[in-house]
């Protein structure tokens, strides 16, 4: 095996490794909001249920440098919206990174990373 066959495999191998820890696990939990409270912390935590699961997760800060990757000034919109969606009984979908099923994203801990998300759905 000469040099560039070593090398190609080298960079066959790494790509291999690479795109494994790129591939997550995601969800999209689709429900009624059925419980969204702000914590009187000092960060302002929201925390969301949805009627599918999950239940009780932290979501984002509405102060401080953030949490999952939200922004305060994004969490302070999704809770607006969110609260909307709770008084007119509309559903919503959030996207959770890292997790297989709705029912798997932490209860009373970090949601991790969110994606896409829609608010007020028929």
């Amino acid at each position: 095996m000469n040099v560039s066959q070593k090398f190609m495999r080298c960079v066959a191998l790494v790509a291999l490794m690479f795109g494994h820890q790129m591939a997550r696990s995601q969800v999209d939990c689709t429900g009624a909001v059925t419980n969204l409270s702000l914590q009187l912390n000092a960060q302002g935590t929201v925390t969301l249920s949805l009627s599918g699961g999950p239940s009780m997760t932290y979501l984002c800060d509405i102060d401080g440098v953030g949490r999952n990757g939200v922004a305060p000034a994004v969490c302070r919109a999704m809770y607006a919206s969110l609260l909307t969606a709770k008084t007119s009984g509309k559903k919503v979908l959030i996207r959770f990174y890292d997790y297989p099923t709705c029912a798997a994203v932490p209860a009373w801990g970090s949601a991790g990373a969110l994606g896409w998300t829609q608010i007020a759905l028929d």
